[in-house]
C-alpha cells in the first residue's frame, strides 16, 4: 500500500514539476525574446540618431568626395555591427545610399534613373516627428519571399537648406534586421537554461525520493504498530525525534497508545469490580433467601437477615442506576432543569445524609460559608449529587478522627464551593485521571472497597452540563480538594 502511496507521490510530484519547468521555460523565452528584440531596437535607434548625424555633416561636405567614401564605409560598419541593411531613402521612396542591397529584394524594388526605389508609400512615408518607428513583419511584402520575420527601425530625417530636384531633402534612415537572427541571442542563453532545468529536475526527483521515504516509512511503522496494538501488544512504540509534523504524528501516535492502554486497563478493572460487586451481594441474598427458606435460619432471626438483603438490594440498585445515568450522559440524553436554589441548604442536607457515616468514624466536620444563603442557577437535584458524591468520597478516605470541610464562597462573579479532607490523598500519577470513567485509586488507601470508580466520573459530566469545570488537588500526607464552580442566581 505504502509502495503505490509513494509511486503516486513521486509520479504526482515529477509530473508538477514538469509542467511547472515547461511553464517557465515557455515563459522565459517569450520574455527573453522581448529583451532581446528590445535591446536590439533600442541599439539601432542609437546607432541611426548616430547615423543621421553623420549624413548631416557629409552634406555640409558634399562636394568632398573623400566624405561619400567615409560614409559608405561607416554605413557597411554599422551594418555588419549591427547584423542588419542600411538604406538612407527619401520621401519618394529612392534608395539614396545604402550598405547593401541583397540580390533576393531587388525584385520587389522599382528601378528609376539608376537608383533603386520602393514601391508601397507606406515603406517611405516620413512621421512629422523625430520619433523612431518601430515595424515587425514583412516590411509590406518586402521581405516577404525569405520566409521570417524582420524589424525595421525607421529614423526620419529633415534638412530645409538641401533641396533636391527643387524639394526639401527629407525622408528616413531603414534599418532592417531579420528577428531569427535578433533571436540567436535569446537562443544561446536558452541552450544553457534546458540543461539547468534538467538537472534541477533530476535533483528533485531525488530530494522527493529521500523525503517521500522520510514520510511513508513513518506512517509504514505506524501500521504495523496500530496492528500489533490491535492484537494487544501495547508496548508497540514509535522513536521518532524532532520538531517536524512526522515527530509530532509519532508522539500523537503514542499518546493515544498510552491513552488506550490506561482505557483498556480501566475496562478490565471496571469489569472486575462490577463483576465482583455484583457477585457478593447476590450470594449474600441467595443464602440468606435459602436459609430462610429451608429454616437453617430461625424465625426469630429473619427479620434482621431480610433487612440485610434489603440493604444488598439498593446496594445493587444504586449500581445500575449509576450505570444506567452515565448511559444516558454519554447519549447526551440528560436534561438539566436550570433553577435558583441555595447551595448553602444543599450542602446541609448533604451532610445530615452522611451524618451517621460521619459519626462511625468520629469524623469532624466544618462548614466555610461566606454567606448564610448563596442563591446558584442550577440542576437542585444534580448538584445535591454532586455534593454527596464528594462528601461520601471523603468520607471514604478519611481516617477515623479526620477533617472534612466544605467551603462556599463568591469568587469572580461566580459561587465556589470546595470540598476537602484530610485522607491520604492522591498519587501524583493518578490525578489526571481521577475523572475518568472506571478509574479508582490505590485502593489500599481505605477500607471501603465498594466502588467501581463511577462516582467522580458523574459528577464531572454533571457539572460539564453546567457549563462549567471541576478541579482537584492532592498532596499525599494531606488531604484532597475538590472544587467547583456554578453561576450564581440573579436577584
Amino acid at each position: 500500500m505504502f509502495r503505490t502511496i509513494f509511486q503516486k507521490m513521486m509520479g504526482i510530484f515529477i509530473a508538477v514539476l514538469l509542467v511547472c519547468f515547461i511553464l517557465t521555460g515557455v515563459l522565459f523565452n517569450a520574455a527573453l525574446n522581448r529583451y532581446v528584440i528590445g535591446q536590439r531596437t533600442a541599439v539601432l535607434d542609437e546607432y541611426g540618431n548616430r547615423i543621421v548625424s553623420v549624413l548631416e555633416v557629409l552634406l555640409e561636405n558634399r562636394f568632398d568626395p573623400t566624405s561619400s567614401v567615409i560614409f559608405g564605409s561607416m554605413l557597411e560598419t554599422v551594418a555588419i555591427n549591427t547584423s542588419s541593411i542600411i538604406w538612407i531613402v527619401d520621401d519618394q521612396g529612392y534608395i539614396l545610399l545604402y550598405s547593401s542591397i541583397p540580390p533576393q529584394f531587388t525584385s520587389k524594388l522599382r528601378s528609376s534613373n539608376g537608383l533603386y526605389q520602393l514601391t508601397d508609400p507606406k515603406q517611405f512615408a516620413v512621421k512629422n516627428s523625430s520619433d523612431p518607428v518601430h515595424e515587425t513583419g514583412s516590411f509590406y511584402g518586402l521581405f516577404s519571399d525569405t520566409g521570417m520575420q524582420w524589424l525595421t527601425v525607421k529614423i526620419p530625417f529633415y534638412f530645409p537648406d538641401i533641396k533636391l530636384n527643387n524639394r526639401i531633402f527629407q525622408g528616413n534612415i531603414m534599418m532592417h534586421t531579420p528577428v531569427p537572427e535578433i533571436k540567436k541571442t535569446g537562443t544561446t542563453i536558452l541552450q544553457l537554461f534546458i540543461p539547468a532545468i534538467l538537472l534541477s529536475l533530476f535533483i528533485s526527483i531525488i530530494l522527493v525520493y529521500f523525503l517521500s521515504k522520510r514520510i511513508t516509512n513513518p506512517l509504514k511503522d505506524m501500521t504495523i504498530a496500530a496492528r500489533r496494538i490491535s492484537s494487544g501488544e501495547w508496548q508497540n512504540k514509535l522513536a521518532y525525534k524532532g520538531n517536524d509534523e512526522v515527530a509530532v504524528l509519532a508522539e500523537s501516535f503514542n499518546h493515544m497508545v498510552e491513552t488506550l492502554e490506561n482505557l483498556e486497563k480501566m475496562r478490565r478493572d471496571f469489569i472486575a469490580n462490577i463483576s465482583h460487586e455484583l457477585r457478593t451481594p447476590m450470594t449474600s441474598i441467595n443464602g440468606f433467601i435459602e436459609g430462610i427458606l429451608d429454616g437453617t435460619i430461625p424465625a426469630e432471626k429473619q427479620k434482621d437477615y431480610l433487612n440485610i438483603v434489603k440493604d444488598e438490594v439498593k446496594r445493587l440498585q444504586r449500581l445500575v442506576s449509576d450505570l444506567l445515568d452515565i448511559a444516558r450522559m454519554e447519549a447526551g440524553e440528560m436534561k438539566m432543569n436550570i433553577a435558583p436554589f441555595d447551595i448553602c441548604e444543599v450542602i446541609r442536607i448533604g451532610v445530615i445524609y452522611l451524618q451517621k457515616e460521619l459519626e462511625d468514624k468520629n469524623l469532624n466536620f466544618r462548614a466555610n460559608f461566606e454567606r448564610e444563603t448563596m442563591f446558584v442557577s442550577a440542576d437542585k437535584d444534580a448538584i445535591q449529587r454532586v455534593i454527596i458524591n464528594l462528601l461520601h468520597n471523603a468520607v471514604k478516605f478519611t481516617p477515623e478522627g479526620g477533617n472534612i470541610s466544605v467551603t462556599v464562597s463568591e469568587v469572580k462573579g461566580k459561587a465556589e464551593i470546595s470540598v476537602s479532607d484530610s485522607g491520604e490523598g492522591i498519587p501524583e500519577e493518578d490525578l489526571p485521571y481521577v475523572f475518568d470513567r472506571f478509574h479508582k485509586a490505590d485502593k489500599s488507601r481505605s477500607k471501603d472497597k465498594s466502588g467501581v470508580g463511577l462516582g467522580l466520573y458523574i459528577v464531572k459530566n454533571i457539572i460539564k452540563a453546567h457549563d462549567e469545570y471541576i478541579t482537584v488537588k492532592s498532596k499525599l500526607g494531606e488531604g484532597t480538594t475538590f472544587t467547583f464552580h456554578l453561576s450564581l442566581a440573579q436577584p
